[in-house]
């Protein structure tokens, strides 16, 4: 690897992961305290935003060379979780932004140093941008562009969007590229059940230029061989895209489940307190309740956080087999669901007062449950393609969905 790349940032840099846990903790009383505020601003706030970057957490994935911390995917999940047990909006905001610090990686040096100029620089993305890119010049032209999902766009100065180059051949190319802010309508459409603080609104570009040095090949991102990997010596910058990327999101719906059983274990242990005996003994199956779901919740993290130092571990994108990606995969998709049905059986178990607007555990239930819709954790497609690489067939691409 080249390693040419350097840029001195702002934040400090986190060591170790005790230090990653320390730092987001010293954070929670501030975030946890402004979460009902979050929702109804539909937004998280952006005091709480700087908090976060000025602690050096939105760096714990991104190169050393460019003053990040270089702590890798478990760091990034252990953190995530840490946020989501007191705010699902904020944790979902955090695991994204810090997950494009690695991202952003995978592209050219000169498209690195456009946006990481300023090293503390947010970036957002939508993977799949509906519109049309052909080539034009010394780069690209994009027209007609419409996306959902971009989940922290207020503070992001950037987005990398995925789309497919349609050339004068008639042949198609899946490509990431990365689009200034300043090139983006961002539509106020983010209306939903859950997760409202996340921003994830719509973005529109009419019309933009985008220069070859800011965009990157699918299939060299779903290899590990993109430009990035000879820039940056970490070999975390080598592993396949497909096999990484929602290691940035999975902690925060993991975090929201461990959340709801905490609080439900908390008001319940005050209602009993100083009862009477046999008052408590007719609790047993609630309180069995708490045990069984944190237990798999428990499991369901500790499940994602192997799988994250899997791909810390490894030193060449060739150790992530077929059958080890389909894996992991199937994995994020298992522990999410997992954590969902267990923290909704405690939901069952809160009472009638639990439904009422204001009430912490009636929005704890709204937003893992809108969290747990991702694609990435649609139990479905991931356990059919686990079971297609275990038996040896072909597994399904990774690509932009067909368009007519």
């Amino acid at each position: 690897m080249d390693g040419t790349l350097d840029v001195q940032a702002d934040w400090p840099v986190v060591e170790t992961s005790a230090d990653a846990l320390a730092k987001v903790r010293a954070l929670l009383p501030e975030i946890g305290a402004s979460d009902a505020k979050f929702e109804q601003d539909r937004r998280v706030s952006d005091a709480v935003v700087e908090s976060m970057r000025a602690s050096g957490l939105f760096g714990l994935v991104m190169p050393r060379n460019l003053g990040g911390s270089e702590r890798g995917f478990a760091d990034l999940v252990r953190v995530t979780a840490e946020i989501g047990a007191v705010s699902g909006s904020a944790a979902w905001v955090y695991g994204v932004l810090a997950g494009h610090s690695w991202l952003i990686n995978l592209f050219p040096e000169e498209a690195q140093r456009d946006v990481m100029r300023d090293p503390t620089t947010l970036i957002a993305t939508v993977f799949r941008l509906a519109g049309e890119v052909v080539e034009e010049g010394d780069g690209y032209r994009l027209s007609g562009g419409l996306g959902r999902f971009c989940s922290g766009i207020d503070y992001a100065t950037w987005v990398i969007i995925g789309n497919a180059v349609k050339r004068a051949d008639g042949s198609v190319e899946p490509r990431f590229f990365v689009v200034p802010k300043s090139d983006i309508q961002v539509l106020d459409d983010w209306h939903t059940m859950g997760m409202r603080a996340t921003g994830s609104r719509s973005i529109k570009i009419d019309d933009a230029f985008i220069p070859a040095y800011r965009s990157c090949s699918l299939a060299d991102m779903l290899r590990g061989s993109t430009p990035g990997a000879r820039v940056h010596d970490g070999a975390i910058y080598r592993m396949p895209f497909s096999s990484v990327a929602p290691f940035s999101i999975v902690g925060a719906p993991l975090g929201m489940a461990k959340g709801m059983v905490q609080r439900f274990a908390q008001e319940l242990g005050g209602k009993l307190a100083g009862a009477d005996p046999l008052d408590i003994a007719e609790q047993s199956a609630t309180l069995a309740r708490i045990a069984e779901a944190s237990a798999e919740i428990d499991a369901a993290l500790a499940l994602v956080i192997s799988d994250a130092e899997m791909i810390d571990r490894a030193t060449d994108p060739r150790e992530i087999t077929p059958l080890l990606s389909a894996q992991i995969s199937r994995d994020w998709a298992w522990a999410v669901q997992r954590a969902r049905h267990a923290a909704n059986r405690i939901f069952e178990a809160s009472g009638g007062t639990a439904i009422y607007d204001g009430q912490a555990m009636q929005q704890m239930f709204r937003d893992l449950n809108s969290g747990a819709q991702h694609f990435a954790f649609t139990w479905d497609r991931a356990m059919t393609g686990y079971g297609r690489a275990a038996a040896g067939l072909k597994a399904g691409d990774f690509t932009l969905p067909k368009r007519k």
